[in-house]
């Protein structure tokens, strides 16, 4: 298909959450949130809708010169420059946007249903913190369990992170910290490439937790550190008072 789009931009753009953008371009919720996830591919039925979305409702500049999440690109620099005009324009939009919790109780359940829409709308949403821009990523809050990566980051910390696209897992950055969700659990690790196809986990508590290989056939998901929301001050160094 000579024209595509990637849905979660588009519908970002517009300042909609997943159920009003699928009302109104006529959709199911589910197929939505499946598409931005890349776990379908868009049929042309569902292009059409998406092209008559556009046509209804114009923006200032053109956003139809935007690449589907799975496609190769069809677009020249020109259309990329076009597109990203209208994000600058569209920066500061008051628009509210609440981001999923996954919460230490939660994360059994996220690990087997993080797919489904259903269970996604029981868990609690936040707010984004003061000067993130929400556009163009799909955002998750994450709390931290245990001390594996001590004294980075502390049992009851929360983690903003964004979603790294499978098609972008070779940018991992070494070393960086990282939410990584396997077929059983989430981890919150620094990541080393050793393969194209092998990763090693490392935790800053490295004397107590051991380096891990992770085979990338058994990763889900994979989310990038954005901020960090300590659960309580650091202890304080020692002082002296002076008399």
């Amino acid at each position: 298909m000579e024209n595509s789009y990637n849905l979660m931009d588009i519908r970002q753009l517009y300042g909609l959450n997943q159920t009003d953008f699928a009302r109104k371009a006529n959709m199911s919720r589910e197929l939505v949130s499946k598409i931005e996830n890349g776990k379908v591919e868009m049929k042309k039925p569902t292009w059409k809708k998406v092209q008559r979305f556009l046509q209804d409702n114009p923006l200032t500049k053109n956003s139809q010169d935007v690449n589907i999440l799975g496609m190769p690109s069809h677009f020249h620099s020109q259309s990329r420059h076009t597109y990203l005009e209208s994000r600058r324009e569209h920066k500061n939009d008051p628009v509210s946007q609440l981001v999923p919790l996954v919460g230490i109780k939660a994360q059994a359940g996220y690990v087997k249903a993080y797919e489904q829409v259903d269970y996604m709308d029981t868990l609690e949403k936040y707010s984004l913190p003061p000067g993130v821009n929400s556009l163009g990523a799909i955002w998750r809050y994450f709390e931290v369990d245990g001390d594996s990566m001590e004294p980075t980051l502390s049992a009851g910390d929360v983690i903003l992170a964004t979603m790294v696209h499978p098609e972008d897992w070779a940018d991992v950055k070494n070393f960086s910290v990282y939410i990584i969700h396997t077929s059983d659990k989430l981890l919150v690790k620094r990541i080393y490439k050793k393969s194209p196809v092998e990763w090693v986990l490392i935790s800053d508590n490295d004397e107590q937790y051991p380096q891990v290989p992770l085979k990338l056939e058994e990763v889900k998901q994979v989310w990038q550190l954005r901020r960090h929301i300590r659960s309580k001050a650091p202890q304080p160094k020692e002082f002296r008072i002076i008399a």
